[in-house]
C-alpha cells in the first residue's frame, strides 16, 4: 500500500476545515437572526414610543411605533414601492435630524409613477407617527457617513400632503437562510472529503 501524500492531504484537510468552520459560523448567524426576529416581533406588540430614546438599542426600537419630531436634512430620494392599495410607484425618503442631533430617515409617503410631487424641503420640520424600520443599507445611501447617523427609517403612518402612505417592510420579508447556507457548507465539506478519499483509493489500487 502506498503512503498517503502529505501535501495534498494537508491542503484538503485545510479546505474541509474551512468549510466546516463556515458552516458553524452560519449556524451562529442563524441563532442570532432568529433572536433578532423575535425582538422585532416583540417591538410590534410593544407600546408606542415618544421620540427615539438614545439609551435603547436599535434592535429594541425596531418595528415599534413612535411619535417623532425631526427636521429634514437631506434631499429626497425615491425607491420603488407600493401603496396600501397595492399600486406600484415610489417611496419618497429623506434624512431627518432629531432634536438631539441624531439623524434617522423618514419615508414621507408614496407617489405614482410619472408624477413629481411637491415634497418638504431641507430645514422643514416634521412631526409624525410611524413605524421604525432598521435598514443599514438604505442609511448608507441616504445619510452617508454623517455624524450621528442612525440606521432607522420612520415610515409615516399618515403621509405628508400630496402623497399616499407607503407600505412598510414586514418582518416576514427579512431573509433568514443561514441554516440552508450552513447545510451547503457541510455538504461541500463532505463532498470534498469523499472525492479525496476516492482519489486516494484509486491511487492505491494503481500502486
Amino acid at each position: 500500500m502506498r503512503s498517503v501524500p502529505i501535501l495534498p492531504t494537508i491542503v484538503v484537510a485545510l479546505v474541509v476545515t474551512a468549510m466546516v468552520a463556515l458552516g458553524c459560523w452560519q449556524l451562529e448567524r442563524a441563532h442570532w437572526k432568529e433572536a433578532l426576529l423575535v425582538s422585532y416581533q416583540a417591538g410590534l406588540a410593544a407600546p408606542p414610543l415618544y421620540g427615539l430614546p438614545a439609551d435603547m438599542p436599535i434592535e429594541v426600537v425596531s418595528f415599534r411605533r413612535s411619535h417623532i419630531l425631526c427636521r429634514i436634512g437631506t434631499a429626497p430620494i425615491q425607491l420603488g414601492g407600493i401603496n396600501r392599495e397595492g399600486k406600484t410607484g415610489f417611496r419618497n425618503i429623506v434624512g431627518c435630524a432629531l432634536i438631539d442631533g441624531r439623524l434617522i430617515m423618514a419615508d414621507l409617503g408614496w407617489s405614482p409613477v410619472g408624477t413629481k410631487p411637491l415634497l418638504p424641503v431641507a430645514g422643514q420640520r416634521i412631526e409624525a407617527e410611524g413605524l421604525l424600520i432598521p435598514d443599514e443599507v438604505l442609511a448608507r445611501r441616504v445619510l452617508g457617513d454623517r455624524p450621528g447617523s442612525t440606521p432607522l427609517l420612520l415610515v409615516l403612518e399618515a403621509a405628508v400632503p400630496g402623497l399616499s402612505p407607503s407600505v412598510p417592510p414586514s418582518i416576514e420579508s427579512i431573509p433568514n437562510n443561514h441554516r440552508s447556507y450552513a447545510v451547503q457548507w457541510f455538504l461541500f465539506a463532505a463532498v470534498a472529503l469523499a472525492i479525496y478519499l476516492l482519489a486516494l483509493r484509486k491511487r492505491n489500487r494503481r500502486g
